[in-house]
């Protein structure tokens, strides 16, 4: 059965029991060859194993038979990030945004690929938009705050870092980042 072998393998990798969830997403995606989703799926499970090579063909067959797939092209674009592929994966960004504008995920993760690349002022827009879609995305929030730190807005950044612990006490990251400018007021 397709769908117990599916909600297995989101238990599984919940639990971080990796290898067992890919065993069953491979099942899901051996049932349904012809499901974007179980690809997806498989492509998510292969990702966290460190299989990166494995997810970008599992998501390249996700976008194969879905090409409008907004979430398998945020994933690849994941993916490709993890090959340190950054013109690829911002590709994949902003596919799935053209696709679905409204994807927090796809302006989170676009915004973090320009921080790395020092691109600030690029990745605070995408960071503000992420949080006008998902106001409650403790990532955009702590990210965001980082941002804004680096161009020297430390008022904002502590705003933004409070709100992220606020939504996720056990942010640890955030947490530090906020003691730390607190520290220094």
């Amino acid at each position: 059965n397709a769908r117990a072998h599916t909600h297995l393998a989101g238990a599984l990798l919940s639990a971080g029991r990796i290898p067992e969830a890919v065993w069953h997403y491979e099942q899901v995606a051996r049932l349904k060859p012809g499901d974007a989703g179980a690809h997806d799926n498989l492509g998510n499970g292969l990702l966290k194993a460190g299989k990166v090579t494995e997810a970008v063909e599992q998501y390249e067959e996700a976008l194969q038979l879905k090409p409008d797939f907004s979430e398998a092209h945020v994933n690849l674009g994941n993916a490709w990030l993890r090959m340190g592929k950054t013109q690829e994966a911002i590709e994949q960004y902003q596919q799935a945004l053209r696709i679905n504008p409204d994807s927090a995920e796809a302006h989170g993760n676009l915004g973090a690929v320009y921080q790395r690349m020092g691109k600030l002022p690029e990745a605070v827009t995408q960071y503000e938009q992420a949080l006008r879609i998902n106001p409650d995305f403790p990532e955009a929030h702590f990210n965001l705050g980082l941002a804004l730190e680096k161009l020297g807005r430390t008022p904002e950044a502590i705003a933004h870092y409070r709100q992220a612990v606020k939504l996720q006490p056990d942010f640890l990251p955030a947490t530090r980042a906020l003691a730390r400018l607190q520290a220094g007021q």
